[in-house]
């Protein structure tokens, strides 16, 4: 079954950044983005942590985390960029087809599949968005020190949509859990994905 996997991405070829009604140039942005990771990037370290020493600080800096309001964040023009994506079963022995991810779209339950993105389909903006959802996940996933009920919690989620013909499916809160990378295939891995709606 063809697939395209459509990826939301910021638009870098507007590149612009709205933030209160003023545009902001890149540096601008730049500094901005670098004053809120030096922000939460102590309070984050320091409850990775107290969780790898048994020290289960959740709420505290869930609550400080939420302090930071979305109004300090520009807003982002995203765009959708499309690839073509293979999509199969956990097995790796056969491709989903539309009818069966319309059967998950159905259920409203979580599933698993694999996608193969053809990494030659992948503009430049999509394929960075990519890789550094892959190494963000990866960091995550090899972490032995982390329980896997944590890692789950942990992991990037994305939203991702899947078209055939004139059906688009949206992928919600997709987690990457396993990779599986050859030279042939550098984009390929399998997803949790939380719920699937047309």
């Amino acid at each position: 079954m063809d697939f395209k996997l459509i990826i939301p991405v910021i638009d870098t070829e507007q590149g612009k950044f709205e933030y209160k009604g003023r545009e902001l140039t890149r540096e601008e942005y730049g500094n901005m983005e670098y004053e809120k990771f030096r922000r939460t990037n102590g309070q984050m370290n320091r409850f990775v942590d107290n969780m790898r020493n048994g020290i289960s600080n959740v709420n505290t800096y869930g609550n400080r985390f939420r302090e930071v309001k979305d109004t300090e964040h520009p807003d982002i023009i995203f765009k959708n960029e499309e690839a073509d994506v293979v999509v199969k079963d956990t097995s790796w022995k056969r491709e989903i087809t539309e009818e069966e991810l319309l059967e998950n779209v159905k259920s409203g339950k979580m599933f698993i599949i694999v996608l193969n993105i053809v990494s030659n389909t992948l503009s430049f903006d999509a394929e960075s968005e990519i890789r550094f959802w892959m190494e963000d996940s990866k960091k995550v996933i090899n972490d032995k020190s982390l329980p896997d009920n944590v890692k789950m919690k942990t992991l990037l989620g994305r939203d991702y949509g899947l078209k055939s013909g004139d059906k688009t499916i949206w992928l919600t809160n997709c987690k990457m859990v396993k990779q599986y990378q050859w030279m042939h295939a550098p984009y390929c891995f399998a997803v949790i994905v939380e719920k699937a709606v047309l």
